[in-house]
């Protein structure tokens, strides 16, 4: 009978030193903040993040907040940015219509008297004589701050103009309603509506904190690749 308590007090005391083994360090968890129009980009930072567990945060640009988040995805630069940026891509920002609109194309002018609302009618754009339906995102979002910018200088969008709360509205919105016109990035149109004018390429960008940890830098330099 010793033999069996022997071989049971050995492998006790192998479980014990098993149990008691110090565990394999593992990566922090990281919070990411993201606009709506950043989305694509989210697998690409799963991707380069590996076994890292990742918070995601949806926010308006507005909202970004590094004293919360490890890292935040946007689209553009905004002029008062303190926190250090790297370019993970580009996109470009476009004017959309319904398919079924007369107008395949639009210059630059005709872009601002649209969304300004000095043209509200698209046979003084060259369509067919009908009222013009603008849609357009909340100003705190980055891609509408761009398009502002770019597109309109210091003319607001038309006050008759409706507000998408979402890409996917956005899409919608313009595929059901032959004389609507708005805006979208490239990454996220789609095959529901036409695209009438490129309005500019613009960078995305992934914003950190000063001096991030080596964790973050890994997930940025592979972003970059």
């Amino acid at each position: 009978m010793k033999a069996p308590i022997s071989f049971l007090f050995l492998t006790c005391l192998l479980l014990a030193s098993c149990s008691s083994a110090t565990p394999n360090p593992t990566a922090e968890p990281i919070t990411v903040q993201y606009t709506a129009f950043a989305i694509p980009w989210l697998a690409a930072l799963y991707d380069c993040a590996g076994t890292t567990v990742v918070t995601a945060d949806p926010r308006s640009a507005d909202f970004l907040d590094l004293q919360t988040a490890d890292l935040a995805l946007r689209l553009g630069q905004p002029d008062n940015l303190t926190s250090p940026a790297y370019q993970i891509g580009s996109d470009d920002l476009l004017v959309i219509v319904n398919p079924q609109n007369t107008v395949k194309q639009l210059t630059a002018d005709q872009v601002r008297g649209l969304f300004d609302g000095q043209i509200q009618n698209w046979k003084d754009a060259g369509g067919s004589n009908a009222p013009v339906q603008v849609w357009s995102f909340a100003t705190a979002e980055d891609l509408q701050a761009i398009f502002d910018q770019v597109s309109l200088g210091s003319s607001p969008v038309t006050s008759t103009s409706r507000l998408a709360s979402s890409t996917d509205e956005m899409n919608h919105a313009i595929a059901k309603d032959i004389n609507a016109i708005g805006i979208i990035n490239r990454r996220l149109i789609t095959s529901k509506v036409f695209d009438v004018f490129t309005v500019t390429s613009i960078p995305v960008l992934a914003l950190t904190r000063s001096n991030p940890p080596e964790a973050i830098t890994n997930i940025l330099a592979c972003l970059q690749k």
